[in-house]
């Protein structure tokens, strides 16, 4: 059956169909057209200005083009255009920057870079605008070589606008120029001249007067071994074991077999009554070098020391604060053995000193101080 319309509404049409009631929505209306954007009027001279702007505008997009297509020289011609039609924006005296730094001419970066940043100053351009030409100019001057040079334009950068990603650069560069004036001190001939200096200084008695020289070789060849171990020596005569020791330490992390530093470690450690370190160093120095003398009369006076010093409470202290002595005390089947060796199952103790790994842990707590034998 035909549908009769029942009521007419102005935003919706009822209407049954079929015995059922049926709302039709009427279609949106159509939007309106949009209202014409109010002419500007300006002065003529205003009138050139916009022109002007706009043209250079247009000069730039051509640039941008070009610059995408690595057209150089085209580019560079389309924003010279630019600057030509609105010399006040700096933008286009940076997109210059930009292919010359691809051209790799840093010299033309800095070049057009500063007067970019002088333009700039005159017609107030945008901190953030002035610190990238900044930024530009960092990058040429390290391409170069210049890295002082580099930081410096970086650091006139943060002063325009402060920038995470130039900071970390900044941090980077003054780490390499450190990397790079240690590389450019290094002399081995002048190094051999200030050991021999200082050795001159140590034979005479003048030990504190000698450690300069010795550091003045460590610097002018880092990577001889010899010049830490002789500073070292000069220490331990001044008393001073602990910097004396870190001073073998860095002749080892150089050289780990050189047997002059592993032996003078050794000593030192006897010294700081540290004999269970010093047994392990002259047992390794004689592992390298199995006749060295140094090494074997060490390890006969710790092993003497170890059975005629008694109860040493500030050597046991001593001991008890390093991580390997306390790492054997925790240890359950250590602790067993002690605890059989001091009264318990004798024989069980016995038995187990008969391994080499557990005779060697008992006699390390023998010697540190932390174990007593009767």
């Amino acid at each position: 059956p035909r549908a009769a319309p029942l009521v007419s509404a102005r935003r919706a049409t009822v209407q049954i169909i079929d015995g059922q009631l049926v709302v039709a929505e009427p279609p949106p209306p159509p939007a309106p057209a949009p209202e014409p954007e109010p002419e500007v009027e300006r002065t003529p001279e205003e009138q050139a200005a916009y022109d002007a702007k706009q043209l250079a505008l247009a000069h730039k997009a051509k640039g941008n083009a070009a610059y995408k297509k690595r057209d150089f020289d085209a580019a560079l011609k389309h924003y010279d255009d630019a600057i030509a039609a609105d010399p006040s924006d700096v933008t286009y005296r940076n997109n210059k920057c930009a292919v010359h730094f691809e051209k790799k001419d840093y010299a033309a970066v800095l070049e057009e870079g500063k007067e970019a940043i002088r333009v700039g100053r005159e017609h107030r351009a945008d901190y953030e605008l002035v610190h990238k030409i900044y930024v530009r100019m960092g990058k040429a001057k390290q391409k170069q070589g210049d890295l002082a040079g580099a930081i410096e334009e970086f650091n006139n950068a943060q002063v325009e606008h402060r920038d995470k990603a130039t900071e970390r650069i900044i941090k980077n560069l003054e780490m390499d120029m450190k990397k790079a004036k240690t590389a450019a001190y290094i002399d081995p001939e002048k190094a051999v001249a200030s050991k021999e200096e200082g050795n001159a200084k140590f034979r005479e008695g003048k030990f504190a007067e000698s450690i300069p020289h010795y550091e003045e070789a460590m610097k002018r060849d880092p990577k001889n071994p010899a010049y830490p171990n002789n500073l070292a020596a000069a220490l331990t005569k001044l008393g001073n074991f602990a910097a004396a020791k870190q001073a073998c330490e860095k002749a080892l992390d150089l050289d780990p077999k050189y047997v002059k530093a592993i032996a003078k470690k050794g000593d030192l450690e006897m010294l700081m009554k540290e004999y269970h370190k010093a047994i392990e160093s002259y047992k390794k120095g004689l592992a390298i070098e199995p006749a060295n003398a140094a090494c074997k009369q060490g390890l006969v006076k710790v092993q003497h020391a170890i059975n005629t010093s008694g109860t040493d409470t500030e050597r046991a202290q001593h001991a008890m604060a390093d991580p390997e002595i306390q790492a054997l005390l925790q240890d359950p089947v250590v602790r067993d053995v002690i605890n059989n060796l001091s009264g318990g199952d004798q024989m069980a103790g016995q038995r187990a000193m008969n391994d080499p790994t557990m005779r060697a842990k008992i006699e390390k707590l023998i010697a540190s101080g932390v174990l007593q034998t009767k």
